[in-house]
């Protein structure tokens, strides 16, 4: 399938210290009526797979869309400053790169990083890891789950059928914990990860992605044959 995929990177006088949380607040308070770009009808969330997700690259703010997303951020005016924690960062060059790409399962494998740390653990499945933890093989397979889990969800917020088995094989470690908010940590995984599924560059996938959580990279020119 080929989608739309938008990427507006943002240059300010001074980097910008902060995540991709800070970033999405301010766009967020900017277009609050378009949940595209905060993820709430009214007080409610929206629980989906986001189409627009934030993050913070060396003090870089990259903001990115698919599909109705890239169409939204396509339109964005060029802007003279983020408010970022009450302190405004003057912005001195804007990039708006706009791109029609391939999406979905692929004949190969393909091999990807995580950029960001990946957070996939929900309270179910957190609980059925600490069992398996004394198990490497078992863990794998968990990870590999939930792993081809989140392309099945991104792939229905895009509206994209799976016609196939998601095949995953990863070698992720626990990272860090990741503060969500006050008081509530979630584990956090970096490494590799090979599927047969094309995952756009610079897009994230598990918990808390369009904050900037669990953004993937290719590597090595991407590809491994079957």
């Amino acid at each position: 399938m080929k989608i739309e995929k938008t990427e507006i990177w943002i240059t300010c006088e001074r980097p910008v210290e902060a995540d991709g949380t800070a970033v999405r607040g301010f766009f967020g308070n900017i277009y609050r009526n378009r949940a595209e770009f905060h993820g709430h009808i009214g007080e409610d969330l929206v629980y989906k797979h986001p189409l627009i997700q934030y993050k913070v690259f060396g003090g870089t703010p990259l903001v990115v869309g698919l599909k109705e997303g890239a169409y939204l951020l396509k339109a964005l005016p060029m802007l003279d400053h983020l408010e970022i924690y009450h302190r405004k960062h003057a912005i001195i060059k804007q990039n708006t790169v706009s791109d029609i790409i391939s999406f979905g399962l692929s004949e190969n494998m393909i091999r990807y990083s995580f950029s960001t740390p990946w957070i996939g653990l929900n309270e179910e499945n957190y609980q059925e890891y600490v069992i398996l933890k004394s198990k490497p093989a078992d863990i794998k397979v968990l990870i590999n789950r939930i792993l081809a889990g989140n392309l099945l969800s991104m792939s229905k917020s895009l509206s994209y059928v799976v016609g196939d088995r998601i095949q995953v094989s990863s070698t992720l470690k626990e990272s860090s914990i990741v503060e969500i908010k006050d008081g509530v940590g979630l584990t956090a995984f970096k490494g590799k990860f090979e599927t047969n599924f094309l995952i756009p560059d610079f897009w994230g996938i598990g918990k808390f992605s369009s904050r900037g959580y669990g953004t993937v990279k290719r590597i090595d020119g991407g590809v491994k044959d079957l």
